[in-house]
C-alpha cells in the first residue's frame, strides 16, 4: 500500500469513530435494539459484535470493488499521477466538510440516499430472526457516510482489491469497540471532547488529501 499510512488509517478510523460514526449510525443502532427484546446481556453483546462484523463486510465488499476500479483506471504512472491528484482533492474535500458541517456535509451525506438505505432497512425488522438482522447490520455499511468515503478513496489510490478491501477491513475494525460500547462511551465523553477528536481526524483527513494531490501532481509536473 505505498503512500498509504496504516497509523494514519487507524487514527482516523478511531478518532471518528466515536465523534461521527455512532452518530451517523444511530438511526441503524435503534433498529438493532429491537431484536434485543428478551435477551440476556451476554446475548445482546454477541448479537451487537455479529451485527457490526455484517457491517465491517460491507465495508469490505465495498472495498474491493472501489479497489478493483482503481486498478482499472491507473492503467500509466500518469493515470495514477492524475487520479491521486483529483482523488487527493475529493479527500481534502470531504475533511473540510466534515470538519465545517453545515450544506457542504449535507451534500456529501446525501438525505435521499440515507433515506433510501433506511427504507430498506425497516423491511427487514418485520421478522425478527438472525439472517435479517445480519441484513440489517450488512445494510448500515452501505450508509452515505463522508468518513467511509474517506476510506473508499483511499481504496481507489491502492489500485488493488486486496489492498482496498484491507484498509475498509482496517477502519471497519477500528469502529467495533466505539460502535459496541456508544451508550456507556457517550454517557461518560462530553460533547467538547467529542468535538476535539472529530476535529482532528477531519484535520488529518485535510492534510492526507492535500499530501495526495502533492503527489499526483509531482507525478505529472
Amino acid at each position: 500500500m505505498q503512500n498509504i499510512n496504516l497509523y494514519m488509517i487507524i487514527s482516523v478510523a478511531f478518532l471518528s469513530s466515536f465523534s461521527h460514526c455512532v452518530g451517523m449510525c444511530s438511526g441503524f443502532l435503534s433498529l438493532q435494539t429491537l431484536f434485543f427484546k428478551g435477551k440476556s446481556k451476554r446475548e445482546i453483546l454477541m448479537l451487537s459484535t455479529l451485527y457490526s462484523l455484517a457491517r465491517i463486510f460491507a465495508y469490505v465488499v465495498l472495498g474491493a470493488l472501489f479497489g478493483a476500479f482503481g486498478a482499472v483506471i491507473s492503467f500509466s504512472m500518469q493515470a495514477r499521477g492524475l487520479i491521486f491528484f483529483i482523488v487527493g482533492l475529493v479527500i481534502a474535500f470531504i475533511g473540510i466538510a466534515l470538519l465545517f458541517r453545515g450544506e457542504l456535509l449535507k451534500f456529501v451525506e446525501n438525505q435521499k440516499a440515507l433515506n433510501f438505505v433506511v427504507r430498506i432497512a425497516k423491511t427487514r425488522i418485520q421478522k425478527k430472526n438472525l439472517t435479517n438482522f445480519l441484513l440489517l447490520g450488512f445494510l448500515n455499511g452501505f450508509l452515505p457516510c463522508g468518513v467511509v468515503y474517506y476510506f473508499l478513496a483511499l481504496g481507489i489510490l491502492s489500485a488493488n482489491f486486496i489492498d482496498s478491501a484491507f484498509i475498509m477491513l482496517v477502519f471497519g475494525l477500528c469502529t467495533l469497540p466505539a460502535m459496541l460500547l456508544a451508550s456507556f462511551v457517550f454517557g461518560i465523553l462530553n460533547e467538547k471532547f467529542k468535538d476535539i477528536m472529530f476535529k482532528i481526524s477531519a484535520s488529518i483527513m485535510i492534510i492526507n488529501g492535500i499530501y495526495l494531490s502533492f503527489l499526483g501532481y509531482r507525478a505529472n509536473a
